[in-house]
């Protein structure tokens, strides 16, 4: 095993007790001979047993051929420390998401000795975080607040622990850089209180499914839901539109109300085509897919599949959007109804 007394007195620990009973007995052979003892006193408190007693052996020759032993050290049996009990959790909010991007944010953060830092504001995934604040509660108040949040049916909010909050705020700062928004000082103030990072991960949508087409043509009855009520082009874009609508009304030509109502939906899909751009495409596809957490979040599944699937269908494919041709089709019908009701 060993070439030679030397190589066995250059074993460490690790390799003794690596070694078969057998091949240890050779080495501590040699410690012995050599008159040497650290060896044989660190391996005599090994948790290897039989590697321990063989090294106690050796001990006693050596102690018996007139060598200084110190006695080992009493091994204490310590017990393994308990777990730590987990930080209480606090749950915190995501509204739903606005026409223009943007949402709601409220969470607690637990005070040393009791109570919370509480603190609400506002992102908006095309401009990054635009507004936090902080302030104090109870535990108890929140604990209350948040079951009445989870319960109410009308209340249609997103409950997340805070490790999911701290990744949406790290990526709306990291938005804010994007953007060229910069973040006043007092928010700079507490993202560096609570300890944010920026966050550049990015929303990753999956591919399309066997079935989306068929929920893709339902996916326009979303609008019925109330957190799509907002949804609607920017405000340019509606006036385009209003302009392209008045100046059909004021056509010279002889047309009847369906040839009248047939040209004006002819340019409402242009206008919804031409407004999905491929960015656009991208922000709608992870606003679907925010929202369809929130579905399922508050029991609607079905819901959720539609926004899910349409979702799928922005971020991958190029062709036209029903549901995004239904929400011109909102612009048409209001200034219609808006029209009629200015009729003398």
């Amino acid at each position: 095993m060993f070439a030679g007394m030397s190589d066995a007195l250059t074993l460490t620990l690790t390799q003794i007790e690596a070694m078969s009973a057998a091949d240890a007995q050779v080495a501590l052979d040699a410690w012995v001979a050599a008159r040497r003892t650290e060896l044989p006193q660190a391996l005599a408190a090994s948790k290897s047993k039989p590697h321990a007693k063989l090294a106690k052996q050796a001990l006693y020759r050596l102690r018996s051929n007139g060598l200084e032993v110190a006695a080992p050290a009493p091994v204490i049996d310590v017990p393994a420390p308990l777990p730590r009990a987990p930080a209480e959790e606090f749950p915190a909010v995501l509204s739903g998401i606005l026409g223009t991007g943007e949402r709601a944010l409220f969470f607690a953060r637990p005070v040393r000795g009791g109570g919370l830092e509480v603190f609400q504001g506002v992102m908006s995934d095309e401009q990054g975080l635009i507004q936090l604040e902080g302030g104090t509660s109870k535990r108890g108040v929140y604990r209350a607040r948040m079951k009445e949040l989870e319960n109410d049916p009308t209340m249609k909010v997103l409950l997340v622990p805070w490790s999911r909050m701290q990744l949406e705020l790290g990526r709306a700062i990291v938005q804010n850089d994007r953007a060229r928004n910069p973040i006043s000082n007092e928010v700079m103030d507490i993202i560096r209180h609570l300890g944010l990072e920026p966050d550049r991960s990015t929303v990753t949508i999956e591919a399309p499914k066997p079935g989306d087409e068929a929920l893709c043509a339902r996916a326009a009855s979303l609008y019925r839901e109330k957190e799509l009520f907002s949804w609607l082009p920017s405000e340019p874009i509606m006036l385009a539109l209003g302009e392209q609508i008045t100046a059909l009304e004021k056509s010279p030509l002889a047309l009847t109300d369906a040839q009248k109502f047939e040209q004006f939906t002819a340019k409402a899909n242009a206008a919804a085509l031409e407004y999905l751009t491929t960015e656009r495409r991208r922000i709608y596809s992870r606003r679907l897919h925010a929202t369809a957490e929130l579905f399922a979040f508050t029991r609607r599944p079905e819901q959720a599949a539609l926004a899910e699937a349409e979702a799928r269908a922005l971020e991958h494919g190029t062709a036209r959007s029903l549901f995004f041709e239904a929400m011109f089709a909102r612009v048409l019908e209001q200034r219609l109804k808006a029209g009629k009701a200015s009729a003398p």
